[in-house]
């Protein structure tokens, strides 16, 4: 099978997971990028040498997607051909109730309560996870792409408290 098909699990030779070792994904990387970059074909045909760059790029956008926890859930929603309606807003009121109510709390709070609002949050992340993983291992993808758009406000909090 052609390096071009392959998903990025696949491609990286790595399970299909909500959580990865980052470490070993690196590693991997560094492996493929070593043995597909295009200065190693720097002497070959046209025809090698926009083939190592399709693939050096397929390498490179795979490590950036497989990277980010995020990016990754939503690779996996795609390769599990899962689709949302990009007209279908997100629906959970009380999380977004929640959401509303963190947004007031992390403006009208002083830098140094900024450290405790973060550690509630990533406490909120890591249970999240491992919900993602449960609606992974049962193919609940709905479920799993509605705790992946938690995740995604949850992260924008974050950024909002390192401002």
């Amino acid at each position: 099978m052609s390096v071009l098909k392959l998903t990025y699990f696949e491609l990286f030779n790595i399970n299909v997971s909500i959580t990865l070792d980052l470490n070993e994904l690196n590693n991997k990387y560094l492996k493929l990028q070593t043995k597909f970059h295009p200065d190693k074909y720097s002497n070959s045909s046209a025809v090698e040498k926009t083939m190592a760059a399709r693939i050096s790029t397929r390498i490179n956008d795979g490590y950036k997607i497989l990277g980010d926890l995020t990016t990754r859930v939503d690779y996996i929603l795609k390769i599990n051909n899962f689709t949302t309606d990009e007209n279908i807003t997100f629906k959970n009121n009380q999380f977004l109730i929640e959401q509303m109510e963190l947004t007031e709390m992390i403006n009208n709070s002083d830098r140094k309560q900024y450290n405790n609002i973060k550690k509630e949050i990533k406490a909120k992340i890591a249970s999240l996870i491992l919900d993602m993983k449960n609606n992974l291992s049962t193919g609940d993808f709905d479920i799993l792409y509605q705790n992946n758009s938690m995740i995604k406000f949850y992260k924008k909090n974050i950024n909002q408290l390192s401002k």
